[in-house]
């Protein structure tokens, strides 16, 4: 990170466009009218998220239209704290300090910025969180052997990774006939080899592998695949063909691979970014609720709808 990047990569964030997000596989929406949105149990209020919006709009950092926010930028703005405030309690569950020595280093990277000193307090203190906090979280370890193990095998998209095989047929009779013909004994593979529409699955059997890894990060896997994919991926079980799950292409049988088949992979790919892949994880297997007035939070895709 550049002295000058901070605040010209967090606001237009704030503002724009959308963090790295990642969410399980349902759909949920805040009750109490007071609560922008809840994780946990624990709310974000309207109040404070109302706040940071005037703040952005006095900077023009948000337009008004027709004197509302316009959608998109609720939502982005949304979204950035609904990861901070998901954030806030992953690094408490895990014991996550945030160093004098890092908040030191935040600090003067913001103060170099010509336009930090004119920005709100409040504002400059939640630049300077957010940066905190991803700094936190990219000097994260992996787990052991053993807590991904576990992680996994609770709910794959827990430990930030899902190593997928998909069956893909025109209709749900045939995504049927797929799953009890799997139920009945034959092997994923072979029946996606014989009946899927997917071009690929005449040899890969339906793998989503990512070249030489059997699996992907669930941020990847949120940023391009359907989202209605995404919904039965992040639900799916290890082991258990899990369907039928209808997308944009068709109806889907999905198999999450067992542990002890892909953990050279997992570990893998946990490897290259522990921090985030574990917070995205955290997130998915997290209760994570928003007030209707802004949508439904799809929490297999960490977006609003």
């Amino acid at each position: 990170m550049t002295k000058t990047s901070l605040t010209r990569r967090i606001l237009p964030l704030l503002a724009v466009s959308i963090l790295g997000l990642t969410a399980c596989g349902s759909s949920s929406v805040v009750t109490s009218p007071s609560d922008a949105f809840t994780i946990n149990g624990e709310g974000y209020s309207k109040d404070d998220l109302n706040e940071l919006i005037d703040v952005l709009v006095d900077l023009g950092q948000i337009t008004k239209e027709n004197g509302t926010i316009p959608k998109a930028d609720m939502d982005s703005t949304l979204q950035v704290m609904v990861k901070y405030q998901s954030y806030l309690q992953f690094a408490k569950k895990n014991n996550l300090e945030e160093s004098a020595a890092n908040r030191s280093k935040v600090e003067e990277q913001a103060v170099a910025d010509e336009n930090f000193a004119s920005y709100p307090k409040p504002l400059q203190d939640l630049l300077v969180n957010l940066n905190l906090a991803s700094l936190t979280t990219s000097e994260m370890k992996a787990p052991s052997a053993g807590d991904l193990e576990k992680l996994y095998n609770k709910a794959p998209a827990s430990a930030g990774v899902l190593c997928l095989s998909h069956i893909l047929v025109k209709t749900k009779a045939e995504a049927d006939t797929a799953l009890k013909q799997i139920a009945d004994g034959a092997k994923f593979a072979d029946v996606a080899k014989k009946v899927s529409i997917e071009p690929a699955a005449k040899t890969s059997g339906g793998s989503l592998a990512n070249g030489e890894e059997a699996c992907n990060s669930l941020e990847s896997l949120q940023q391009s695949f359907d989202g209605d994919f995404m919904v039965g991926a992040v639900a799916a079980k290890p082991g258990v063909p899990t369907g039928p799950t209808k997308s944009s292409f068709g109806w889907h049988i999905i198999l999450s691979h067992p542990y002890d088949e892909v953990k050279d992979s997992v570990a893998s790919v946990l490897k290259e970014n522990p921090g985030a892949a574990l917070l995205a994880g955290f997130m998915a297997t997290s209760d994570i609720t928003l007030n209707s007035a802004y949508g439904t939070w799809v929490s297999a895709t960490a977006k609003i709808a």
